[in-house]
């Protein structure tokens, strides 16, 4: 997406469509990862978690309409909510001196 201009091409769209793919895999797997106690670890899941909401944003700043537009929105407030529940997670762990046993 950095190194072109315009509407994003094909291999843009493939490249975003296999994240989502991983995206649903991982939703998938939430159930069990609820079943494990929370630790730091969890943040290894913000990143892509975060590039996913990313490059919905870039596809539709870059023109995608569509669907692409509702999916955008809900990427973007899931990203927010996850995350945010990582950090509040682990500020509970830090005051509970549990962040680092």
């Amino acid at each position: 997406m950095s190194i072109t201009s315009g509407q994003p091409d094909a291999f843009a769209q493939f490249l975003f469509g296999y994240g989502l793919f991983q995206g649903l895999i991982l939703l998938r797997l939430l159930p069990w990862l609820f079943q494990q106690p929370f630790t730091a670890s969890y943040w290894a899941f913000t990143l892509g978690i975060a590039a996913l909401s990313l490059a919905s944003l870039r596809l539709v700043e870059r023109g995608m309409t569509g669907v692409m537009q509702e999916l955008a929105i809900l990427l973007f407030i899931g990203a927010n909510i996850a995350i945010g529940s990582i950090a509040l997670g682990t500020v509970r762990l830090l005051l509970r001196g549990k962040l680092l046993s």
